[in-house]
């Protein structure tokens, strides 16, 4: 099988902590998709799904074309279809790595313009190889940092994340930035494996996590670090209330939380308020 070759480097971490990250990330690459799938028994695959159906909010159509632009929203001036048709609704899938999320989205919202953002040139490289047919003109892979994201004020109708804020080195930061480049209405939506705080999913974390977790990880990437990495990083992230609380502090309105698999992980969605913020 021919591996798709690595894009060139072009974000620098903000500090040291994001620079390991960010090697660790390109170098399990290739094998990353497929620990997921091991790890998880293909149950990441239905929590994306899940966190992915509601990612737009009412004023787009179900297939991720907008009838009209909200009030107080910023019309998509560079959309192809402004003059002859429907806008599109702009998503931004961050920490996108190999783009599985994306392409949940652009399952769900066809019509949807959709980029997918990482600072791992490694990840996004295996993630563009999946892009085929109708998927390759919708999405953009985009080599970004979710500090200082290179795009303009209110530019998406949604922003994702899946299984990425807590690799994040200043999550108020980048939270912040998130707000920035949402248009006002729309949404933001967090997969994510918030700190434990259940006795089922604190046992959960310290049985699985901290045994199976990494074997397989290794098993399927070649890189143990990386997946003894993982369960300490859920033990250094915030627990799913102080995420909600952190979103309402910079100005975003929590509007809904779930708890998956007894809380061992969580969806969170919060919108932008209309009168801006």
């Amino acid at each position: 099988m021919t591996q798709p070759a690595p894009l060139a480097e072009t974000v620098a971490a903000i500090d040291a902590h994001g620079a390991r990250v960010q090697g660790m990330f390109t170098d399990i690459a290739r094998g990353y998709d497929r620990a997921n799938r091991w790890m998880s028994l293909g149950i990441d695959v239905l929590w994306r799904r899940r966190a992915v159906a509601e990612v737009l909010s009412g004023s787009c159509a179900d297939d991720g074309s907008r009838g009209g632009v909200a009030p107080g929203s910023v019309a998509v001036e560079d959309s192809p279809d402004v003059a002859g048709g429907p806008l599109r609704a702009r998503i931004l899938d961050l920490c996108a790595g190999t783009l599985d999320s994306t392409l949940e989205l652009h399952r769900r919202y066809p019509q949807a313009d959709i980029v997918g953002g990482d600072f791992s040139a490694g990840m996004l490289a295996v993630g563009e190889a999946k892009l085929q047919g109708a998927a390759r003109e919708r999405i953009v892979a985009r080599e970004m940092d979710a500090h200082a994201l290179p795009e303009p004020d209110a530019t998406f109708d949604a922003v994702f994340c899946a299984f990425g804020a807590r690799n994040l080195s200043d999550l108020e930061a980048a939270t912040r930035e998130q707000l920035r480049v949402l248009r006002p209405g729309g949404r933001l939506t967090v997969l994510e494996f918030f700190r434990p705080r259940g006795a089922f999913s604190r046992a959960f974390h310290a049985c699985y996590n901290r045994t199976v977790l990494p074997v397989v990880g290794w098993a399927a990437t070649g890189n143990l670090g990386a997946y003894l990495y993982l369960p300490r990083s859920i033990g250094a992230f915030v627990t799913i209330e102080d995420y909600c609380a952190l979103l309402e502090r910079v100005g975003l309105q929590v509007i809904g939380q779930q708890r998956l698999f007894g809380g061992v992980a969580g969806i969170v969605r919060a919108e932008r308020p209309r009168g801006g913020a």
